[in-house]
């Protein structure tokens, strides 16, 4: 009889499969981007992928390939739409709902960088941004923009005109969505 509980016992722990799982759920990738998942057995990260398949319901919108570092699964967005992703090892299939997003700006800057003026000038300045596309765009009029200081210098937003009133110093801030320029101003007599 012990034999038997013993035998029992070795062919259950033979039999279980790992359990497979990756870092997150689902997926939100902008279209020219990228992301990284990390996937795991048995909570410990997998170091060596061929131990992991993955495949994609619908290669058109997404690429799956191994990240630089050889250990992560990276995500990218080639078209915009929505699709799963499947990771897979020792029996266990991973679906992970993925959707492709319009391009995201990634950085903005201003046109002038720096602006350096007598009191009296006026100059234009305007804002650029590249996207994960790398596409450069004007989103002058799209962007909030701020005087630090309003004595020193004020925006006619109609014409993106920068009027130097005083001597001094001050910011110019702009934004668009999550990314931020600021760009120093000085003004001389």
């Amino acid at each position: 009889m012990q034999r038997f509980a013993l035998a029992a016992v070795v062919l259950t722990g033979c039999l279980s499969n790992p359990t497979v799982e990756v870092d997150q759920e689902s997926l939100d990738i902008p279209r020219g981007a990228a992301t990284d998942l990390l996937v795991s057995i048995d909570g410990a990260p997998v170091w060596e992928l061929g131990e992991v398949a993955w495949w994609v319901e619908d290669e058109e919108l997404v690429s799956v390939t191994p990240s630089y570092d050889g250990y992560h699964l990276r995500v990218g967005g080639n078209y915009e739409g929505e699709t799963v992703v499947h990771v897979n090892s020792y029996g266990q299939d991973v679906a992970i709902p993925t959707r492709v997003g319009p391009p995201a700006i990634v950085m903005i800057w201003t046109e002038p960088s720096r602006i350096s003026v007598h009191v009296g000038s006026e100059i234009q300045v305007r804002a650029k941004s590249l996207d994960t596309l790398a596409r450069i765009e004007d989103v002058t009029f799209a962007s909030r923009w701020v005087v630090r200081d309003e004595s020193i210098v004020d925006l006619d937003a109609s014409g993106m005109m920068l009027h130097a009133k005083i001597d001094g110093e001050t910011t110019l801030h702009v934004g668009h969505g999550t990314n931020r320029a600021v760009v120093p101003v000085a003004v001389f007599k």
